[in-house]
């Protein structure tokens, strides 16, 4: 169950505007707490296509970060698997900022996987992923369809 690692031709992410209005509205139900996801899909070498969201409880009950149970964590990956897809990505809340935070940035090398992250406070989202070969967070695009 290890992530799938994204390089640095990483350039997209697909998902659709019904998903992303249930990841904005898990974020503003979650008020004043981070919320989280796993985002499940497929990808290519450029672009990374989310098929489901599997929403998922911020075990730290945090206004400033977020924690998965590590059992959810592994049932959410096993169902993943089940339906032949991967988690290709991370979505969390921020209350301002939409840029990730040192701490996500550590996660980030744990997870090298894109982070979809969204600001309540700006009402705008932004996706990131670490790039193994330079160590930096580069953007990457979303699209939605």
């Amino acid at each position: 169950m290890t992530p799938l690692r994204h390089k640095s031709s990483l350039t997209a992410i697909i998902l659709t505007s019904q998903q992303m209005q249930r990841l904005v509205s898990l974020a503003n139900d979650s008020l004043p707490k981070e919320s989280c996801a796993l985002l499940a899909g497929n990808k290519s070498e450029t672009i990374t296509h989310v098929i489901d969201l599997i929403l998922m409880k911020n075990s730290k009950l945090s206004t400033t970060s977020f924690s998965i149970d590590p059992q959810e964590l592994i049932n959410a990956y096993k169902n993943a698997q089940k339906l032949s897809m991967e988690i290709v990505g991370i979505f969390h809340s921020h209350p301002n900022g939409i840029q990730p935070s040192s701490t996500d940035r550590k996660f980030m090398e744990l997870n090298p996987i894109i982070w979809l992250i969204y600001s309540t406070g700006l009402n705008r989202y932004k996706a990131y992923v670490l790039n193994e070969k330079t160590n930096e967070i580069q953007q990457v695009r979303i699209i939605m369809v």
